[in-house]
């Protein structure tokens, strides 16, 4: 009842919320430093995504090696990125929405993108985990869903 299994699913979840975190707030200051930094040449409409591709690459391979230790298999990249970049999509869609709708107010840029980037993570990791990472009890192989 107290062996080591019940022990190992609460030691996973919280070293992969932990990794998802801060692998999270790195690729956060990459996007939010990137898109910033673009402004000065680019409407923030515009820099927004440019820090979002930047920072896309930063967080999957640091969700990949840290978050959910996808290292067995690397050629599994073919099938685990592009389900990965969906998420990101969605994640994207809801974060530039915010962008558009917010930097036609009077808030400054940088708070129209502290806002924007903030709302995302938590469906973001129940996707990652779930379905771009996920492992299937049977066989350890990654889930193709």
């Amino acid at each position: 009842m107290f062996g080591r299994e019940s022990m190992r699913l609460p030691f996973t979840i919280g070293r992969q919320i932990a990794f998802f975190a801060a692998v999270g707030l790195l690729a956060t200051a990459v996007h939010y430093a990137a898109a910033l930094l673009l402004t000065r040449f680019l409407p923030l409409t515009l820099a927004n995504p440019c820090g979002f591709a930047v920072a896309l690459m930063v967080s999957y391979f640091g969700h990949a090696r840290l978050t959910f230790s996808a290292v067995a298999g690397q050629g599994r990249h073919v099938r685990r990125f592009p389900k990965f970049i969906l998420v990101a999509l969605g994640g994207f869609i809801i974060n530039q929405s915010i962008v558009f709708a917010l930097s036609r107010t009077v808030l400054p840029n940088w708070l129209v993108l502290g806002i924007a980037i903030a709302v995302v993570p938590v469906a973001t990791f129940i996707a990652s985990k779930f379905w771009v990472f996920a492992v299937s009890q049977k066989d350890g192989e990654t889930g193709d869903c």
